[in-house]
Formats: structure tokens, sequence, C-alpha cells
């Protein structure tokens, strides 16, 4: 079975919509938003699925490319020694430091309560699914899917430090590749005890429709809206006349095209949509963005209540020179 989580990147129009959603490592040890669907009281929770171990891959991983990947952490992370926390906090000296390593930063308490140490195989597990690792992380970063991608970061992290940890040594790598076997063994008996005797498997369920959220954006309240969007101005300004930051400045964005800022350098999925930010096409991208732009690189999955989407589409409209008519 694979070991592998869902890619990561940056997104367009609606990544500053749920900002945190571009930290990578820029969530390791903060956490962004995101919103929290319902919970069936019967269903048990999820065990973590098993990580390829990244010990046996450190003494020849890139630094560089980790370095690179960790770009998108630059807006709510700093790295350099003696930088002032952003968002989250800064990153120097993370790699071997406890969990909750910069004096004086507010850690969630999804971190604050895990109370051990980033180890190699810690950070490897976190970067991994940070929701199985850190459980009730507000984070929306699914993880990197790749055990080279984590082995490069961590690479590039473990060099943010006046005293690199040493490499992992021989027995340490061993070590590492027998719990991660041992844990998917573990993980793979229970589930077979559990399946009911010769009860066939069930279909999967249909994906529910996203709720329509345009009928109910002339009554949202732009307050409401305006509290939505707050968490996008890591990423995004929605002054007129104010900068692209990680994603483009979204003033106007309603009712212009798809690619709606000529100086951003937009990804081909929203690129290629040539499409109008119609009301109804944002209402549909804002619930589902990847099932409505196939290939976006956006971590966000989506804002499930349509209240919320009808909220934040009422302010947007306001974010005009010539605000589209509201519908009817």
């Amino acid at each position: 079975m694979s070991l592998e989580a869902n890619k990561i990147a940056a997104s367009i129009l609606v990544g500053g919509m749920l900002t945190l959603s571009v930290g990578l490592i820029a969530n390791i040890i903060y956490g962004g938003h995101e919103e929290a669907g319902e919970k069936a009281t019967a269903a048990p929770a999820a065990k973590p699925a098993p990580v390829d171990p990244v010990s046996g891959l450190l003494a020849s991983a890139d630094a560089t490319k980790g370095q690179d990947s960790a770009k998108v952490c630059l807006t709510c992370h700093s790295f350099g020694k003696g930088e002032n926390a952003k968002v989250g906090p800064n990153l120097w000296g993370v790699v071997g430091g406890p969990t909750a390593h910069m004096e004086g930063f507010s850690y969630s308490p999804a971190i604050a309560n895990l109370k051990s140490t980033w180890t190699y195989e810690n950070l490897n597990r976190f970067l991994a699914s940070p929701k199985s690792y850190a459980p009730g992380t507000k984070m929306t970063f699914p993880g990197f899917p790749k055990v080279q991608d984590r082995a490069n970061v961590i690479a590039f992290l473990r060099t943010q430090s006046d005293n690199p940890p040493p490499l992992p040594t021989p027995d340490e790598v061993k070590k590492a590749e027998d719990d991660a076997k041992q844990a998917e063994a573990a993980e793979s008996q229970p589930a077979q005890a559990a399946a009911p005797a010769q009860q066939p498997e069930a279909a999967p369920a249909a994906a529910a429709p996203a709720q329509d959220a345009v009928k109910m954006i002339a009554a949202a309240n732009p307050a409401d809206g305006e509290k939505v969007a707050s968490k996008c101005k890591a990423c995004h300004d929605f002054a007129k006349d104010g900068p692209n930051k990680v994603g483009p400045n979204l003033w106007g964005v309603i009712g212009g095209p798809s690619a709606h800022k000529q100086d951003f350098n937009y990804d081909d999925a929203v690129k290629n949509l040539n499409i109008t930010w119609t009301f109804e096409n944002l209402d549909k991208f804002l619930a589902s963005p990847r099932t409505f732009a196939p290939g976006t690189k956006m971590t966000f999955p989506g804002l499930a209540k349509p209240e919320d989407r009808a909220a934040l589409l009422r302010w947007l409209r306001d974010q005009s020179d010539s605000p589209v008519p509201l519908p009817q």
C-alpha cells in the first residue's frame, strides 16, 4: 500500500482565501485555518497511515532542493538566525529542538501539547500528514507525498542551525526502517479483524453536490465575508492598486477573467480555465477548487458551508470600482 499522501503547493485565486495553506513547513510549528467538517459520532478515529522513513536518505538528500521547496513558507515564517517570527515562528534551529522551540511564540495547542523533540523521523511523520501527527491542528496542508521531498526539506532545515544535529547512524537508520515496517504490519491486522464476516464491501458513496451559495449572496452580511477574507491577507492584498503577494491582488476579481491580474504568473490550472469569475463560478471553485480546476496546486480543500461562501462573495463583490449587480 502506498505510504504517500496528497501533493502540495501554493494556490492562485483562493489560495489566499485560506492563506495558511501555503505553509508547508510554514505550518510545521503553527497551523493554519481550516473549515471543520461534521464528524459522525459513531465512527472511530482513523489510524495514522505508516510513513516511509527518511533517515536513510538524509546523507544524500539535496538541501538546495529542500530550500527551494521551503520558499513557500516565507510568507508565514523566517529561517534566518535572530529573525522575528511572522504569522508562524522563526524556524532557525527547529531540527533537534523541542516541538515548541521558539520562546515567546504562542503555539497552537495541537503543537504545544506534543511536548516532544523534532527528531528527523518526527519531522518526517509530521510533514507526511500533519493532521495525523498532531490531531486537532488547524492547518490545511495535507502533507508532502514523496519521501525524497521530505528528506530534502529536512536536510535544508538541518542547515539552519548553529549546531546541526549529526546525521543518523547506521543503527538509527535500521531502527527507523524496522519501526516503519512494524507500523505497516500493525495497521493492516486490526483492519482485517474488525471487518464484518461475509459482508460485502459497501460501494463508495457518491460525492454530495455543493450547496448553492449564490442564492444567499444578496442577503449575506459583507462584514461576515470580510472576517472570512482576513485569513487571506498573508498571501493576498484586496486594496485597489495593492501589490501582488504570494497570490494576486484580488481587487475586482468578481466579474473579471479567471486570470484577472495581468502582472501575476498564474498556474496553468487557473490560467487555462478561460472563464469569467461569475458568482456561480466562484461559488463552485470555493466549494471544491480541485474539482473545478483539475490540476490546481492549491491545498485548500474548499469552503464547506454555503453561508461562508455567500458572505465571502458578498464582500468580494464590493472590492471593485464597478461592483457587479447582486444576484436576484
